[in-house]
């Protein structure tokens, strides 16, 4: 989904009862990362206690400040942490307030 999609679909959604899900800040989502531990090429891999390990792309709902066409996503495969246009496509990962 684009980020516009993303916060959309999480502004609605229901799930198990629940419509208070919403998209996850970046410190939220970066700190699915444990940055104590690496791979063999040296980057962070994401915490064992995650229950849904996965080497996707996620928005995050914070924008780029220093452009606002971006936003920040958190890429699982390698432990980059990038802005990219709000137009491109990546998954979600919606969390409850």
């Amino acid at each position: 989904m684009t980020w516009h999609e993303a916060k959309a679909y999480a502004g609605s959604l229901s799930l198990d009862g629940k419509n208070d899900w919403r998209l996850p800040a970046l410190a939220e989502l970066e700190s699915l990362l444990d940055r104590r531990k690496a791979r063999s090429d040296g980057r962070a891999v994401m915490r064992g206690e995650v229950p849904f390990l996965d080497n996707r792309s996620y928005w995050s709902s914070t924008t780029f400040e220093a452009d606002t066409k971006n936003a920040w996503i958190v890429m699982f495969d390698g432990d980059y942490v990038l802005s990219y246009y709000k137009s491109n496509s990546y998954h979600v990962r919606c969390v409850r307030s």
